[in-house]
């Protein structure tokens, strides 16, 4: 797998922690419709969200937008880690990453390698894994860093 530094970066800015009871504004069909901060557990495949602009280490909450509007970063698969015990930070986001690259290609339509988008998970912590966190969420974004636009499901990008 290629390693990009922008993946390093976003990784670490978009590590989840503790629990938070934010919960985006949806439609019937789960879809978010209004901007606004939610927790990083109330995400859902299909959810855009922009970067933590003071890109801290551990967040907890994200901005929120509806996929209509321009957006830095969309969750295309979730799954939940099956280890008895917290893997560690650095296995944890390994396995992650692996997994993601693994769901990346069916969501996206074009293979990683020849995508202009790039991908990175959000893992539990130690802290969130004795709280019960096992998700790991995988966000898209675009590799020069510009706003997406829709949803990238099927983009070939």
């Amino acid at each position: 797998m290629r390693l990009r530094l922008t993946l390093i970066v976003l990784v670490l800015a978009l590590v989840a922690a503790a629990c938070s009871s934010g919960e985006p504004e949806r439609d019937s069909s789960g879809a978010i419709t209004e901007s606004g901060s939610a927790s990083v557990f109330a995400l859902q495949v299909g959810d855009c969200f922009d970067d933590d602009p003071a890109f801290a280490e551990t967040v907890t909450e994200v901005a929120t937008v509806p996929c209509s509007q321009p957006h830095d970063n969309e969750i295309y698969y979730e799954y939940t880690m099956s280890n008895a015990s917290f893997p560690g930070d650095d296995a944890a986001l390994e396995a992650g990453a692996n997994r993601c690259l693994d769901e990346f290609d069916a969501f996206v339509g074009v293979d990683y390698l020849d995508s202009e988008l790039d991908l990175f998970p959000i893992t539990p912590t130690a802290e969130s894994w004795t709280e019960g966190d096992r998700v790991v969420y995988c966000a898209l974004y675009a590799l020069d860093l510009s706003k997406l636009a829709g949803s990238m499901q099927g983009s070939r990008r």
